[in-house]
């Protein structure tokens, strides 16, 4: 059981801490609202103790008030993004400097949250899905956000121009495909199977008031694959159902040249095709993004 006393001192510490109102620290305020939820279940486990009382109302309130702060922050992004006032740079310094990943880091492992996940789950409502997976197909995996990590370093390795077309199977609530055009300025488009995922992406792109992207509802083993130039799969699906689509965009391969990105257990499957040929060696490893070219 923890001490009541170290509770309170590192409770009091936060309190003092004056960096955390700061609105660009976004990253402090992470950490701040990790240690809250901790301090929140130390007292609660300790309710019957006449301090536990005092320290959960002042917890609560701390939380609100570093909560708000964020919200602010995303308010703004987003007011920023609809008027053209937040560039693509600046978003991008805003997002690296909330997480480990740096430009040209190639050893970088894409896993845990960090404070740039929090700003794009803020930014897209991405973390709240309009209702709870339903288990779908059985081959079909449950919605999870990609780490924005992953997504800046697929901004970095892979070169893009007004030619390509980027496409993320399985897209869910449309993070993604949002972050890499507004990053790198290219169309992109969401496949994804849920229709109510596909009506809050597209919500959130009107909204923001972002053009270039779109969203269309299908299952990625019939559905039109967009005619995409680059694709993305963060393990949508696992088994024959992914073998399916890789069939699929192997056809589309006869036509034009792909780039296959992939990132969690799914690398492992896509790894194993023929077809393809990995971009850099050894970097086939679930935390890692994978990026692969069809061969000529």
């Amino acid at each position: 059981m923890a001490d009541l006393s170290k509770l309170e001192r590192d409770l009091a510490a936060l309190e003092r801490d004056s960096t955390l109102h700061d609105s660009d620290n976004l990253a402090a305020r992470f950490e701040a609202l990790k240690t809250l939820d901790f301090l929140e279940e130390a007292f609660q486990i300790q309710a019957g103790h006449r301090f536990a009382a005092s320290g959960l109302r002042r917890v609560h309130a701390l939380q609100g008030d570093l909560e708000g702060r964020n919200q602010a922050l995303f308010r703004n992004l987003r007011s920023g993004i609809r008027t053209g006032t937040v560039t693509p740079g600046q978003l991008r310094t805003l997002l690296e400097s909330n997480c480990r990943y740096r430009r040209g880091d190639t050893a970088c492992m894409h896993w845990g949250a960090d404070a740039a996940d929090a700003l794009a789950a803020g930014l897209f409502r991405s973390d709240c899905p309009p209702h709870e997976w339903d288990g779908g197909d059985s081959e079909m995996i449950h919605y999870e956000s990609t780490p924005v990590s992953a997504v800046l370093e697929l901004v970095d390795r892979v070169p893009m121009t007004c030619a390509d077309r980027f496409v993320d199977i399985g897209s869910g609530l449309g993070q993604v495909v949002l972050l890499l055009h507004l990053l790198a300025g290219v169309e992109a488009m969401g496949l994804e199977v849920v229709p109510a995922y596909v009506e809050r992406a597209r919500g959130e792109a009107a909204r923001l008031g972002v053009d270039g992207v779109s969203f269309r509802e299908g299952d990625a083993r019939s559905a039109d694959l967009c005619g995409g130039t680059i694709y993305f799969l963060f393990s949508p699906f696992r088994g024959q159902m992914l073998q399916t689509v890789l069939n699929r965009l192997r056809h589309e391969a006869r036509t034009r040249r792909l780039t296959v990105c992939s990132f969690g257990p799914c690398t492992e499957q896509i790894a194993g095709e023929p077809w393809l040929t990995l971009q850099e060696a050894g970097m086939n490893h679930e935390f890692r993004l994978a990026v692969f070219h069809s061969n000529s």
